[in-house]
């Protein structure tokens, strides 16, 4: 197969290294210091390299290129393009569009404010009597959702997020509990859970069967999943991908959705590139033909598997048992009062 990847964040180089493994691939891609690197200066010259090279699959990746409309250009020139349309992107690439269309569709999420000026923001947090998370409006890798407690640290979050290009921010109650990580394939009507997660702090992520029972599975798919792929179609911006789910599981059961993710996001991409053995270049082809869910299951070779940020680096484990993944940790030399917290919070 004849792929292109249009992505330079973490979730790229791991698709293309996965892909490269397979000695029928020929990869192409926007990463530098890669074989076969290309660089576009156009939407153009992506359509005529696809067309001269006869790419089989576009990966398209960084939300950059999304917004630039491929899905759809590329789509009307019958070359396979995996990637949700440039509407149907707007909930992943903009955290105030998320929270009004949560809002809109009724699907339960934490008490929100969006704010225009700093100066809006900073008069609504002196008025909330609980913690709050500030969030950047733009959906960047370099910039990431803070708490805080204290005015002093609000105003310096506000002022920061503002100064560094943002025309909106996202001010939402803190709601303590579990985090999660859902993510779906969508054909744009239907959605088929292939894996979940619990994440700490973006730094650790931990695959395990006992976290998330059939039960509340169930719940998630019915009250945050489908009501979002329902509604999207609804309003004809069908989403056509992956998508990733945030969500809260607070200690009374009640669950919440934060936002939404058009792919892996660093902190999972492993699990599912390294820890499935499947063939994702066929799937994606299959999302975009639309019988995936007749061909494929989801299911992790090993059942318990973790992803831990070590500074800049991201170090993928898998095991069997839980109690072989613990020994593979420690011969990390890793620094256990973070994943200990970790596991306190998810009350393992």
């Amino acid at each position: 197969m004849r792929i292109l990847i249009l992505g330079t964040n973490y979730s790229a180089k791991i698709f293309y290294n996965l892909f490269k493994k397979d000695k029928n691939n020929i990869v192409f891609s926007t990463l530098t210091n890669k074989d076969f690197c290309v660089d576009f200066r156009e939407t153009k010259d992506i359509v005529e390299f696809c067309e001269a090279n006869e790419i089989n699959l576009v990966l398209i990746i960084d939300e950059e290129y999304i917004n630039l409309g491929l899905q759809e250009i590329l789509s009307s020139k019958n070359i396979s393009a995996f990637s949700p349309s440039i509407e149907a992107i707007g909930i992943c690439a903009s955290k105030s569009a998320a929270k009004k269309f949560m809002y809109k569709n009724k699907i339960k999420t934490p008490k929100f404010l969006i704010a225009e000026k700093p100066q809006v923001a900073v008069e609504y947090f002196k008025q909330t009597n609980t913690p709050q998370v500030i969030k950047p409006d733009n959906h960047s890798y370099q910039e990431c959702s803070l708490a805080c407690e204290t005015l002093n640290s609000a105003q310096k979050i506000i002022n920061d997020f503002f100064n560094s290009g943002n025309k909106k921010i996202v001010i939402e109650d803190y709601i303590e509990g579990k985090n999660i990580s859902i993510w779906v394939l969508s054909d744009g009507y239907s959605a088929k859970i292939i894996g979940k997660s619990a994440k700490y702090q973006n730094d650790i992520a931990y695959f395990n069967p006992e976290f998330i029972d059939e039960q509340l599975e169930n719940r998630i798919y019915n009250e945050i999943i489908m009501p979002t792929i329902r509604a999207l179609s609804t309003q004809d911006e069908e989403y056509i991908g992956i998508l990733g789910f945030d969500i809260v599981l607070t200690y009374d059961n009640d669950l919440f959705l934060l936002g939404f993710n058009s792919f892996f996001d660093d902190i999972n991409v492993d699990f599912y590139a390294k820890g499935y053995d499947i063939n994702w270049a066929e799937v994606f082809d299959s999302v975009i033909i639309g019988d995936v869910f007749l061909k494929y299951q989801f299911k992790p070779k090993n059942e318990y598997m973790i992803t831990i940020r070590q500074d800049e680096k991201i170090e993928f484990l898998s095991a069997k048992t839980k109690t072989n993944l613990e020994r593979y940790i420690k011969e990390l030399e890793f620094n256990t009062v973070e994943l200990e917290e970790a596991l306190k919070r998810w009350k393992y």
